[in-house]
């Protein structure tokens, strides 16, 4: 059972997500801006680094408790605790990183595999706790953006190196990628901040995958209505 105070606490840790995440933004913003043009020293590498790593592990504790009135055993139970501890290696990659032990390739290519893994549980949470009506449609909303701008922008700039490098297609595929993951992944401090309010005004979450249960049905009566009515 999943009381109030515990929704209240995790409300907190929501709120602290989206803080750290935001920070860590601007600490890798700076670090391009006024470190990587002249090779160093890259303290605001090591700052995002450092913030990255917590704002993961956070994630990861989200992801448990958000997921549990949607999630059911078998394949969904199993995603979730993927993404939880694909969060939690991606933390320790960036603690590795900051201290250089570890490739900064390899260290980027590990924390875009586990954005994926959390865009695509943005997309799942989000659509499957609306269907309870655990959440409203803005939060849901606003989840599902995040989630396929996500997934969007890693794969244009994916779709880039297609190309030859430095050529104007290149250039102007990955810019594009970048600015629809990066603007994204920006806004997604937000949600975190949206997703605190909830909880916080919540009763409880366990209550949400029993109470609700006529929801998805009578949404999916209402969506049969008006497709008939059409």
């Amino acid at each position: 059972m999943i009381t109030t105070p515990t929704n209240a606490r995790m409300s907190w840790v929501a709120f602290a997500t989206a803080g750290v995440t935001l920070t860590a933004g601007a600490f890798l913003i700076a670090m391009f801006v006024l470190e990587a043009p002249y090779n160093g020293p890259y303290n605001f590498g090591r700052a995002n680094d450092a913030l990255a790593a917590l704002g993961n592990v956070l994630i990861a504790a989200l992801v448990l408790h958000v997921s549990r009135p949607a999630e059911r055993p078998g394949r969904s139970r199993a995603f979730v605790r993927i993404v939880a501890a694909a969060s939690v290696v991606a933390a320790v990659c960036s603690i590795l990183l900051a201290f250089g032990l570890i490739a900064f390739e390899v260290s980027t290519g590990i924390s875009i595999a586990v954005i994926l893994l959390q865009a695509s549980w943005m997309l799942w949470v989000n659509t499957r706790l609306y269907d309870l009506g655990v959440f409203s449609r803005l939060l849901s909303r606003c989840g599902q953006l995040v989630g396929a701008g996500l997934w969007m922008g890693l794969l244009t700039v994916g779709i880039s190196a297609m190309f030859g490098w430095l050529t104007i297609a290149q250039v102007l595929i990955l810019g594009l990628g970048i600015f629809i993951a990066g603007g994204v992944w920006l806004a997604w401090p937000f949600w975190f901040v949206m997703l605190g309010l909830h909880l916080r005004k919540r009763p409880t979450a366990a209550d949400s995958a029993a109470a609700p249960a006529t929801a998805p049905d009578t949404r999916r009566r209402g969506r049969r209505s008006a497709s008939h009515a059409g």
